[in-house]
């Protein structure tokens, strides 16, 4: 239950990003090219005297430059105010230069861009201040409180129908839109269950060859994120551990040990200690799991938490001091995702029981880690190990 709410949660998220690449990508656009109406729009009110449209051109294109480029703003936040912003612009010229004004082709615009930057609630909502706009308008209009111009000058008949063809058309709008929204929801929620599925799919290809139990994925999954989401706090990590990171590592780190479908049975399900022989070619599974994971990364355009599953699967035997294996990376050298996974195999290896080994006490692991900080493990990770190993022996079940 807790995984399920856990995905919904990562999907919204994905969701939110999606929005805000629109709304970066709309302000963007209307700052740069609407520079290229703004110019023109100036010069011919000021030779209509239309000063006021000139000064609410000027203060809107001053605005949109500024939501286009103020990124530390939450995009939610510039999104409300940049719909509302259009909202009111159309009204403005709506009342200024009447029907045949540019006033209800920006009432469109509030719709569409509402509806793709801040969800299909937000659409729905534009489409009924927008009915609203044009009732209220029409009735305005019609007991004669409007001036004797803009609006005015067609007549309120003339004005209704215009109205009613701007609310079906607004309709058509919010609904497209609505539509779109849903299939590209319902996409993105596939192919983040297929993606899931498929790295379950494999990391259970190499369990069932090493006979670990389900429960063995499960906590190593969980320990990556707690130990994930804390090290994002420290200083050094804030901007570069984001919450895509968190949850990419936590599902790569179950492909840790995909190599060990290449490892011969008699060595890979040994009950006793391996030989000298044997563990040189048990040492060559990281490479093998980092050869899979690239071939599979090789048909994936851009940066996909694949590269996180391969340099966990190809690195997380190296050691802080530069005696691990396969390739001796020492300190910084190794990625921060296999120095994670790293402890997180490590502490997870103690606690379970073996055909060769008992399991041992969280305590007991805990003491190990201690003993090789700076050694095998990071420094500052042990240390942020330290600081939740409560939630470890949680998750572990440990006394």
């Amino acid at each position: 239950m807790r995984e399920e709410r856990e995905a919904g949660q990562y999907l919204e998220h994905k969701i939110q990003f999606w929005r805000k690449r629109i709304s970066d990508s709309i302000f963007l656009f209307l700052a740069v090219f609407g520079f290229i109406a703004y110019i023109p729009s100036i010069l011919l009110s000021l030779k209509d005297h239309l000063y006021y449209v000139a000064v609410l051109d000027t203060a809107t294109y001053v605005i949109i430059a500024a939501l286009a480029f103020l990124k530390r703003v939450p995009y939610t936040v510039r999104a409300i105010i940049g719909s509302a912003l259009i909202y009111h612009l159309g009204i403005a010229l709506l009342l200024l230069l009447g029907p045949t004004g540019a006033g209800n082709l920006w009432l469109f615009a509030f719709s569409l861009i509402a509806g793709l930057t801040l969800g299909q609630r937000a659409s729905l909502i534009s489409l009924a201040i927008n009915v609203m706009t044009q009732i209220i308008l029409y009735f305005l209009l019609r007991s004669g409180i409007l001036p004797d111009h803009g609006l005015r000058v067609m007549g309120s008949d003339v004005w209704l129908i215009r109205g009613v063809n701007f609310i079906i058309l607004n309709v058509i709008i919010v609904i497209s839109n609505n539509i779109f929204m849903n299939g590209f929801i319902q996409m993105l929620s596939q192919s983040e269950e297929t993606r899931r599925a498929t790295i379950m799919g494999l990391a259970k290809l190499a369990e069932y060859r090493d006979r670990d139990t389900g429960d063995h994925l499960r906590r190593i999954f969980s320990y990556t994120k707690l130990l994930t989401g804390r090290l994002a706090l420290r200083e050094e990590y804030r901007g570069y551990i984001t919450r895509d990171y968190r949850e990419d590592i936590a599902l790569s780190s179950i492909l840790h040990d995909i190599g060990k479908v290449g490892i011969h049975d008699a060595i890979l399900l040994k009950d006793g200690p391996l030989t000298p022989e044997e563990f040189g070619i048990m040492k060559n599974h990281p490479l093998f799991g980092a050869a899979v994971i690239g071939e599979i990364e090789k048909n994936i355009n851009g940066r996909s938490l694949y590269v996180l599953g391969k340099e966990i699967a190809g690195h997380h035997h190296e050691r802080w001091d530069g005696t691990g294996y396969p390739d001796g990376l020492a300190g910084r050298d190794i990625p921060l995702s296999a120095r994670i996974v790293a402890l997180v195999d490590v502490y997870d290896a103690l606690i379970s029981e073996r055909p060769y080994k008992r399991a041992m006490s969280h305590d007991e692991a805990r003491e190990i880690i201690i003993a090789e900080r700076g050694k095998q493990f990071d420094p500052l990770i042990v240390d942020v190990f330290l600081e939740i190993e409560e939630e470890f022996r949680r998750v572990s079940g440990g006394e």
